[in-house]
């Protein structure tokens, strides 16, 4: 079934499971947090992509998908996978020095900045007013947060740290650009295995010559069950979910339900390190995801039908 065939809404079911999905990521970089407790930065990436991938693979195998790739597929996979590397080491070096709510509302701007990327760099994929309006108030919302004072117990650099969780927002959105190029004639589970697995290399040498030590810290209870969540969790039965939805709905249709993402990291920060949610606080997450809302339901009426 095209998604010209699929239905143009979807039922309380679906909505469920995306707003599922949002509470998955946005609870991915809270536990995240967690894990640097007991693991350093780059050993808890190499980890956490190695035991993400296999479920990924038994995904891959189940739907029939060929993963090889051709010849004039390694460059352009590859490309994708140091980008994707990169990502995810700014990822953990922000949520080291900043505190887990702050770098959620930061890097859940990523919808936006993809939004204003593709402007540039996507024949036909334009900045309309409603857009314009989104990134207009998602970025008042970045302002807000970028020099705000987490506890400082959750933040020893703080300016930093909120920086490069900025910067990692805007990395992902070049990354779904890329990908967007890439998929158009790759499985999307293709692209997905494969900038899981050209990380491996890339952590482990960068772990084996920068980070002496496995473990830095407890690996209590709490710790090993959020490594298990962001590998397992977010890397593995995250995506899947997804992907599933994907397969059903047309992606502007879903892609509307990412925008609760900050909102659920701000709350599970609270939650499990007791942080507290000040005014400028507040006002970022609720205006980066009432940006990211405004995008995405643009993206949805433009999208046309058999895209």
């Amino acid at each position: 079934m095209t998604l010209r065939d699929e239905p143009r809404t979807i039922g309380a079911r679906t909505v469920a499971l995306a707003v599922l999905i949002a509470a998955m990521w946005g609870g991915n970089i809270v536990c995240t947090k967690i894990t640097l407790e007991a693991f350093p930065p780059i050993w808890n990436a190499f980890f956490r992509m190695l035991f993400g991938l296999p479920t990924l693979l038994m995904w891959a195998r189940t739907g029939g998908v060929r993963l090889w790739p051709e010849r004039d597929q390694w460059r352009p996979l590859l490309l994708l996978g140091v980008l994707f590397s990169v990502q995810i080491l700014l990822l953990y070096f922000s949520i080291q020095l900043t505190s887990a709510a702050y770098s959620a509302v930061l890097i859940n701007a990523s919808p936006v900045l993809t939004s204003l990327i593709a402007h540039y760099f996507v024949p036909g994929d334009r900045l309309s007013p409603m857009r314009m309006m989104g990134l207009g108030v998602a970025f008042l919302g970045v302002f807000a947060v970028l020099g705000g004072k987490p506890d400082p117990r959750l933040a020893p650099a703080p300016l930093l740290g909120n920086i490069l969780s900025l910067a990692t927002a805007a990395l992902i959105a070049v990354r779904m650009v890329y990908t967007q190029r890439l998929v158009q004639n790759l499985d999307s589970t293709k692209t997905i295995v494969w900038q899981v697995t050209f990380t491996l290399p890339i952590f482990l040498t960068a772990a084996a010559l920068t980070e002496p030590h496995l473990v830095i810290g407890p690996a209590t209870v709490r710790v090993l069950a959020a490594f298990l969540y962001c590998s397992w969790g977010v890397v593995g039965i995250a995506f899947i979910l997804w992907v599933r939805l994907l397969q059903k709905h047309p992606p502007g249709l879903i892609s509307v339900f990412v925008f609760p993402t900050p909102l659920f990291g701000v709350l599970f920060s609270a939650l499990l390190f007791g942080e507290r949610i000040t005014p400028a606080l507040g006002l970022g997450v609720a205006a980066v995801a009432a940006g990211v809302l405004l995008v995405t339901l643009e993206k949805r009426s433009l999208r046309p039908a058999g895209k």
